[in-house]
């Protein structure tokens, strides 16, 4: 089968198109032929060699997408072959970027969707499974409460916008482009910043009345991290996904002290280690999709043969929304 292989970290001539032996569906697995695959911050990491969990190499990358189920793993109930799925590609969110991609049951979310619906839906999985993460398990958002997302036009940060919403909470946001800003204001955002034009601290007290947020998502790292304490609540509560930006430099523990913040990691994955809780996720995504609330918008379209292409757009900083790699017809 064809599939995007990184043999080595490198830049985006790391990137192979080439074929490799078709994978069978594993007990507890389905064997998915993918039509759609969706681009992540996080494949560009595990090309560059500097993903924050190990990677063994050759990988083929690719975290999520959408397809048909051609083969059930021994143990599998409830879904069948012919079915069109959304899919996670496994914990290492690796193996999308193919023609097939063999994935456990739990990472599945059967859709009665083809076509062009199929087409819409595959780049929800890893991104509104993370926002919902984000807003419910780690860090239970309520009604009334203000948030301040950074990159809120990206897939993540719109996905944030629209579980907060959906809550009752205030949402600002950041972007780093002035084109992006009618996406985020189109999803919700009451207060959208500009970086490069204004500072976000500045903007952030004053619509606070000095107060502050009681969330910041961050996704950026490196001085927007540290500025972003500024802008939280006495007791606020900082979530880092991220270093886009480059890592922070700074005393963090020191920072905390100032005003008795509290600043946790993330990897959406970890959910699965609380299945209840997995399963809560996965069904709110089930129930954004049927009323129609739960949606993203897709930037650009690439086939597998342009890979490099799209990983450069997306590392332009260009994109709002999702990037899609078309992977069969």
């Amino acid at each position: 089968m064809k599939a995007v292989v990184v043999n080595a970290p490198g830049g985006l001539e790391a990137l192979r198109v080439q074929n490799v032996a078709t994978p069978v569906a594993g007990a507890g697995e389905v064997l998915i032929k993918v039509e759609f695959a969706a681009c992540n911050w996080g494949d560009i990491q595990k090309r560059q060699g500097i993903y924050p969990d190990p990677v063994t190499y050759p990988a083929i990358l690719g975290a999520e997408g959408a397809g048909e189920i051609t083969m059930l793993g021994a143990g599998v109930d409830g879904l069948h072959k012919g079915q069109k799925v959304l899919f996670i590609s496994g914990t290492a969110m690796l193996g999308a970027f193919a023609e097939y991609v063999s994935v456990p049951q739990a990472l599945v979310i059967p859709v009665d969707a083809a076509g062009d619906d199929l087409r819409r839906l595959s780049v929800l999985p890893v991104a509104a499974l993370t926002a919902y993460h984000l807003v419910h398990t780690a860090y239970p958002l309520k009604a009334g409460q203000q948030l301040l997302v950074h990159s809120v036009a990206g897939g993540v940060g719109l996905m944030v916008v629209a579980w907060a919403r959906r809550i009752g909470a205030r949402v600002y946001g950041t972007v780093g482009d002035r084109a992006k800003v009618q996406a985020a204001l189109d999803a919700g955002v009451a207060r959208v910043i500009v970086r490069p034009d204004e500072d976000f601290v500045a903007v952030l007290r004053e619509a606070t009345h000095g107060k502050g947020v009681d969330l910041v998502i961050d996704s950026l790292g490196a001085d927007v991290l540290e500025r972003s304490f500024d802008v939280l609540r006495y007791y606020g509560h900082l979530i880092n996904i991220g270093e886009a930006a480059g890592d922070p430099e700074f005393d963090i523990r020191k920072t905390l002290y100032r005003r008795s913040t509290a600043m946790a990691g993330f990897e959406v994955m970890h959910a699965l280690q609380l299945p209840a809780v997995w399963q809560q996720g996965l069904q709110a995504l089930r129930d954004g999709i049927r009323r129609g609330d739960i949606q993203m918008p897709i930037d650009s379209v690439f086939g597998i043969d342009k890979i490099a292409d799209a990983q450069a757009y997306m590392a332009s900083g260009k994109s709002s929304g999702k990037i899609l790699i078309e992977i069969s017809d």
